[in-house]
């Protein structure tokens, strides 16, 4: 393998395939081949323009290019190809696709660079069919884009895990028109593109109240309500829900109890803790027991929304009074050490974790396979004692491990 390392200005482009759990789990013996399928238009694509496909993890494909025109026209013909391509008994198959450009370091195969990360987290912000570019990629491709293509003007962009906004563009094809590039951008309802909402409470009318302003949410869809703990667990393993809002106070089983045994049987879905009072005891018990959130009651309805979306992409939202109740008990913690010490290499999974990374991207940043990340972290939460890659997260920051 060449190790010799280089610096030089390179163009990425991402892609991601919208809604691929969902499609594996709604038919299992399909979605494999479709799975292919993208992927080789991708490559084709790619490869036809000048670029290289430098890493595959999972469904997303990762590209790279030296002329930021070629990339452009490279994600257009992407898209062109899938829009086009008959899918079958799935119907259609969506793709987001994020394009950055700036100066990495090049060792062998392999790229380092915030360049990278910061096109990740822009795949991240990508909707269904959308092809979303930085500045950096716009500008030099002003006036040389692909044929009834135009750029459209997103503004700055607050993207996770970074503290600086980025200037976005979206790249619309003109035959769409200003009203449907606008749609394209507001309508998130494609049904396996939205986020799969439970609701538990033991008061009907606090559900209904959700429930009806949650449907008119094109990116959230409801896709059950429960009355108690018990029925929430059976419901999470029956719908596998992304996210679950959940009441506390509930009769036959409470809300901390449902949130461990789900938390237990599917660690991917994420909980966001809700309740009338803040209680310490309570607040570090759901926190503890695998919650990501943890809302009051009289929030408004757009906080209950920013922390579903939140919760879905692996991050934490908090009430103001809730955070600071977990920073003091974090602090009485940080001198206390792991029963197991971690290893070297699980201590950089974890620093990586601290920068919001997900599995994908930790796989990518330390040279292993997703698989190999997800059992890191497992190993991560059980050594530490902790219940989420939150609190994980939380950890890093609070021993000043990141």
């Amino acid at each position: 393998m060449d190790d010799r390392s280089d610096r030089r200005t390179i163009t990425f482009l991402f892609t991601d395939v919208v809604g691929s759990t969902a499609l594996a789990e709604r038919l299992p013996n399909l979605a494999g081949d479709a799975l292919t399928a993208q992927h080789e238009i991708v490559v084709a694509a790619v490869e036809d323009h000048g670029g290289s496909v430098f890493e595959r993890i999972g469904d997303g494909a990762y590209a790279a290019f030296d002329d930021p025109r070629a990339a452009v026209a490279a994600a257009a013909r992407v898209q062109q190809r899938i829009a086009a391509h008959g899918w079958g008994p799935i119907g259609h198959l969506q793709l987001r696709v994020a394009l950055d450009r700036g100066e990495v370091e090049r060792r062998g195969d392999r790229y380092f660079g915030t360049a990278l990360f910061r096109c990740s987290r822009l795949l991240d912000l990508a909707r269904g069919g959308e092809i979303l570019l930085t500045a950096a990629v716009a500008a030099p491709v002003a006036d040389a884009l692909p044929a009834e293509h135009r750029l459209r003007d997103m503004g700055e962009q607050h993207l996770r895990g970074l503290t600086e906004a980025v200037h976005v563009h979206g790249l619309v094809h003109t035959a769409r028109g200003e009203t449907a590039s606008h749609m394209e951008g507001m309508q998130l309802a494609e049904e396996n593109d939205r986020i799969r909402v439970l609701l538990v409470d033991d008061h009907q009318v606090v559900r209904r109240g959700l429930r009806g302003f949650l449907e008119l949410l094109p990116d959230i869809e409801v896709i059950g309500e429960a009355e108690d703990g018990e029925q929430a667990v059976g419901l999470a393993a029956r719908l596998l829900p992304d996210v679950i809002l959940m009441d506390l106070l509930m009769p036959k089983m409470d809300g901390l109890s449902a949130i461990a045994a789900i938390k237990r049987a599917q660690p991917e879905t994420e909980i966001v803790a809700v309740t009338s009072f803040i209680e310490e005891e309570k607040v570090t018990s759901a926190l503890e027991a695998g919650a990501s959130g943890y809302l009051l009651k009289d929030a408004d309805a757009e906080e209950v929304a920013s922390a579903i979306r939140d919760a879905h992409a692996g991050e934490v939202h908090l009430d103001p009074a809730v955070a600071r109740l977990l920073a003091q008990r974090l602090r009485s913690r940080r001198t206390e050490e792991p029963v197991e010490p971690l290893t070297a290499r699980e201590l950089e999974v974890l620093g990586q974790l601290a920068k919001g990374a997900s599995n994908k991207e930790i796989a990518y940043q330390l040279s292993i396979t997703e698989r190999t990340a997800r059992t890191h972290v497992s190993n991560i939460l059980g050594k530490l004692g902790l219940a989420s890659r939150t609190q994980a997260a939380l950890y890093a920051v609070e021993h000043k491990l990141a």
